[in-house]
């Protein structure tokens, strides 16, 4: 199955005369073992209120914005049906894992006559942009790299073309650059590369709407 994606198949392999048989789909999906480590950090941006959507649908299904976009992912690879056989056999499968901590809310010791400040951090590429970052498995994040480049976009244009399609419906995508309006930076281009990019300071109320963020602690001198 997924022969499309099977890029080490020869390409003067045999064409199939005989359509596959049930019995041969679900052979061919093969292990998903490798689907409980999320090992391969895929960044991408969204237009803010596309974002919002996001952050809602994860309320409302209980799923933490990591866990959702891995489910989707999955099955926009694979199918529904290869997402309920995977489940089935490891119902954590798209868990929280280590690497998916925004930060730790674990107190440190502070220093002896020092006190506390914290200010918290968001990547800044640009007016009504959103910057997200997911925790998924090598082989989707490569398996996705295929797609996009079949279709010929980056990796992060193209989940961001299926994302608002599937949250906001396909007949968003021809009229969205008018409605949402976003203006990125190069900067978006430089996060989606893992490269170093500007981030601007908020109020903790605010950090709290944001996917992506950075606590950061000083510790100054106080009093005795």
């Amino acid at each position: 199955m997924w022969q499309f994606l099977k890029r080490q198949q020869k390409d003067n392999q045999t064409e199939r005369r005989k359509p596959l048989t049930f019995l041969e789909i679900v052979v061919g999906m093969g292990d998903f073992s490798d689907f409980a480590t999320h090992d391969a950090a895929l960044k991408f941006w969204l237009p803010e209120p596309a974002e919002q959507v996001l952050r809602e649908m994860s309320e409302r299904s209980d799923l933490s914005v990591s866990e959702l976009l891995r489910q989707f992912l999955a099955i926009h690879c694979y199918g529904l049906y290869a997402f309920y056989q995977m489940t089935d056999i490891m119902p954590k499968l798209f868990k929280e894992g280590q690497s998916d901590s925004r930060f730790s809310m674990v107190a440190e010791e502070p220093p002896e006559y020092k006190k506390r400040i914290d200010t918290y951090w968001v990547p800044e590429l640009g007016k009504n942009v959103a910057a997200i970052k997911v925790w998924i498995p090598k082989r989707v994040k490569a398996d996705l790299q295929t797609l996009a480049e079949h279709v010929e976009l980056t990796p992060s244009n193209y989940v961001r073309e299926i994302l608002i399609s599937r949250l906001l419906g396909h007949g968003m995508l021809p009229s969205r650059p008018t409605m949402f309006k976003a203006f990125p930076t190069s900067a978006t281009n430089d996060w989606e590369e893992n490269r170093d990019v500007p981030w601007r300071e908020i109020s903790q109320d605010a950090f709290h709407s944001y996917s992506i963020g950075e606590r950061r602690t000083e510790w100054v001198d106080g009093c005795e």
